[in-house]
């Protein structure tokens, strides 16, 4: 494993302004924005990984979660993008995980949770990262289904459990986009409905978890989630209370791009428009205060701009919102960085994205704010 010379170091910060906001309604409450302009020290090249997936950051690692391909599906590395070891083992006996599909860092308990479809309405961790042999083990697990729900509701694969013991899962089906469950997994309610910005897409109620299904993480202190949804311009905020969380829902505009051609029994067959809007490509990433969403284009102009970025034909650019958990607009990044995964230590104090470039290949960069 090479890693590269710290004498790459390209840093800090080229740009600072500010973006002013206003609220409708009484008072009329206006706020400054920030805009960073950030360029990155690149920590870590292409030999140090392993066709990553995903990336989290906790006060002192990096995990990074591994393609299929590979025997243990985690790396851990230093903040400094020092390899150290590789765990939990790929497979479906007990203890393994044939792949994963999410994973984010509980700072309370020490543990990455993580998620996978072959372990649907199953809210898994695995536990011991100072051990030699970390193990994964079952939190919790959904025990019912949506009262009324129709016969085709799939059990979500993504579970959200914050310090106060509630449960907050993303939906898939027509009844609603987010539900709230005990410690026990019991249902309690639909704790999000779909907003209309959402209907006017024109997508049948049926379709509406196929396209706009949500994907959320929780904050490293357990005390706030976020989700989003890659097609749909909905933004999902929650503050834990009492017993449940006090949940903010941020609305833009409608998806245009997805059409139905052909509705029959129940199905529908569809196409994407040149409209196709890719509003959290990334999904979110949090830390205690904030959460970080990269800012999505129309599918067309995004897919030729990573393109063009890959091969250096553009400059590299990804734009990151910041919001608090009210749902302010706190800053707008930008990044030197181009087609890549990111996570943000807990404390804020650094994003890492894991670029992928057919000039470097992938290569580590951190930002510190």
């Amino acid at each position: 494993m090479r890693l590269l010379p710290l004498y790459l170091i390209i840093t800090i910060l080229i740009a600072f302004s500010g973006i002013t906001s206003c609220g409708s309604g009484e008072g009329n409450n206006c706020y400054t924005t920030d805009t960073l302009h950030l360029s990155g020290t690149v920590l870590a090249g292409d030999e140090a990984f392993r066709e990553p997936l995903g990336i989290v950051a906790s006060d002192d690692r990096i995990y990074i979660r591994n393609s299929v391909k590979y025997d243990t599906v985690i790396d851990e590395y230093t903040l400094g993008g020092e390899y150290i070891r590789s765990f939990l083992k790929k497979g479906i006996e007990s203890g393994q995980l044939p792949y994963l599909t999410g994973m984010w860092y509980d700072a309370a308990a020490h543990r990455l949770v993580v998620e996978s479809d072959v372990a649907r309405g199953k809210l898994l961790a695995v536990e011991g990262l100072d051990s030699a042999t970390p193990a994964l083990r079952m939190v919790t697990s959904l025990r019912e289904r949506i009262v009324g729900a129709p016969d085709d509701t799939v059990v979500p694969a993504s579970l959200m459990l914050l310090g106060n013991g509630a449960v907050y899962a993303p939906n898939l089906n027509s009844a609603g986009m987010l539900n709230a469950y005990d410690r026990n997994g019991r249902l309690k309610k639909i704790a999000v409905h779909y907003p209309d910005v959402i209907y006017q897409s024109g997508v049948p109620a049926y379709g509406l978890a196929n396209f706009f299904h949500l994907s959320g993480r929780v904050s490293p202190d357990g005390k706030h989630f976020a989700a989003s949804s890659a097609l749909g311009d909905v933004l999902v905020l929650g503050t834990a209370d009492a017993d449940s969380a006090t949940i903010t829902v941020i609305t833009g505009e409608p998806q245009k791009g997805i059409e139905i051609d052909k509705e029959e029994d129940g199905y529908a067959s569809f196409r994407y428009t040149d409209s196709l809007r890719y509003f959290y490509p990334g999904g979110v990433i949090v830390s205690d205060n904030h959460v970080y969403t990269a800012v999505g284009d129309y599918a067309s102009a995004f897919t030729e701009k990573k393109r063009d970025m890959a091969t250096g034909n553009t400059e590299p650019l990804t734009t990151v919102r910041v919001y608090d958990y009210s749902g302010r607009l706190a800053k707008v990044l930008y990044l030197k960085a181009g087609r890549c995964l990111l996570a943000v230590k807990p404390d804020d104090s650094a994003i890492y994205a894991l670029e992928e470039s057919d000039e470097f290949g992938y290569r580590l960069l951190q930002f510190n704010l």
